[in-house]
């Protein structure tokens, strides 16, 4: 049996050989008063400490991203960090197994607990994890929560992605973070095409037994629809997402509307349907066949630690037009002058070039064919 203090640079080495930027260590009596999201014994009853591990986004494939220039190759910059992500909690949970103790690597995302009249991808609403790597995050020291709710860090803002690996090893948690990273710039309010953060209401949770302000957040029904790709259009109508899709705007204020809304277009998506309701991340992102789609999560990408690269993230999205598809089932971005709307057999309206509306009976449905069929990921 190796010392703590020697289990604890091992762990460490593991993780930044396999590939992490950022490891932290928790002790679960940081957790102690924290959001239910990230009570660890949920998953595993004889955690002592939280292990978590941060890697970035590709800076260069967010900005073509956010300026239209590439759609499909930031979502496999995603797939591979997530492979990345799983391949180190593997290793970690088998090093602290092989030293006599019990390890649960969790899920990078994708997995939540069960929650009234939400058992799938279909109809879940409130998404609450089975363990919340961002709250983990801040526990062991990565960083703390910016203005949107996202993990901030000093070295990358908030365009990382997370996991977290629980275990019965008792490890000493590494300080946690003193000055938060967010300038409360709120840039993060601007990009989201369905206002899902309030710009001046705040709320906050209590982790290591601190405070931690962000902002208040819309019901989840929103994200849901956004982030999703059932909605792309931003309210002034400048720009759009990567999604051509449209509901009725502004989004319903009875929030038993607003999820029924969320849970009737999901019904229609061709990835939510059989079997893909249940998919975790790693059935996903371990799959050749699979490409990832990205619409939005404009929130986390454009925050970087730097504020005038915030500003210029956020320029980018703004002068980037609207995403329409065209008769080839293609997505690209046009001014928004040169897009129209259009009725659907499907639940949702569909942005197409303005010069190919008057013609759109005659090849709409099979774009919408196209566009489905080119991933299994295609929201529409």
């Amino acid at each position: 049996m190796v010392t703590v203090r020697k289990l604890e640079t091992e762990v460490k080495a593991i993780a930044r050989e396999s590939g992490a930027a950022l490891v932290g260590i928790a002790s679960r009596e940081r957790l102690t008063g924290a959001p239910p999201s990230v009570d660890p014994f949920y998953v595993l009853p004889t955690t002592r400490s939280v292990i978590t591990v941060a890697i970035p986004l590709d800076r260069k494939l967010i900005r073509d991203f956010l300026s239209k220039k590439d759609w499909l190759t930031h979502g496999a910059d995603r797939k591979r960090i997530y492979q990345t992500l799983y391949n180190i909690t593997d290793s970690l949970a088998d090093f602290l197994r092989g030293q006599g103790f019990e390890a649960r690597g969790i899920d990078a995302n994708n997995t939540y607990r069960p929650e009234p009249g939400g058992t799938d991808a279909i109809n879940r609403v409130k998404m609450v994890p089975d363990f919340s790597h961002r709250y983990a995050a801040v526990a062991a020291g990565l960083g703390d929560l910016g203005w949107s709710g996202n993990l901030v860090t000093p070295r990358f803002g908030a365009a990382v992605y997370l996991t977290s690996v629980l275990t019965s090893a008792e490890l000493e948690p590494d300080p946690l973070l003193e000055a938060n990273p967010c300038d409360k710039c709120k840039l993060c309010t601007t990009v989201c095409p369905v206002e899902m953060l309030s710009p001046k209401v705040t709320d906050s949770v209590t982790i290591a037994g601190r405070q931690h302000a962000h902002a208040k957040k819309g019901n989840n029904a929103r994200c849901v629809i956004s982030c999703g790709g059932y909605h792309g259009l931003n309210t002034s109508k400048q720009w759009s997402t990567w999604s051509p899709y449209r509901v009725d705007y502004p989004l319903p204020q009875n929030e038993d509307e607003l999820v029924a809304l969320s849970r009737r277009v999901r019904v229609a998506d061709p990835d939510k349907q059989g079997s893909r309701a249940f998919l975790t991340q790693r059935d996903k992102c371990f799959d050749p066949g699979e490409t990832y789609i990205d619409t939005c999560g404009n929130c986390q990408v454009i925050c970087w630690e730097r504020r005038e690269d915030r500003e210029e993230n956020r320029r980018l999205l703004m002068d980037s037009g609207i995403v329409v598809l065209t008769p080839e089932g293609k997505r690209t971005a046009v001014p928004q002058e040169q897009a129209a709307e259009v009725e659907t057999h499907r639940l949702v309206r569909v942005a197409v070039p303005r010069q190919e509306a008057g013609t759109v009976r005659t090849w709409l449905s099979q774009a919408l064919d196209r566009d489905a069929r080119k991933s299994p990921c295609a929201h529409c």
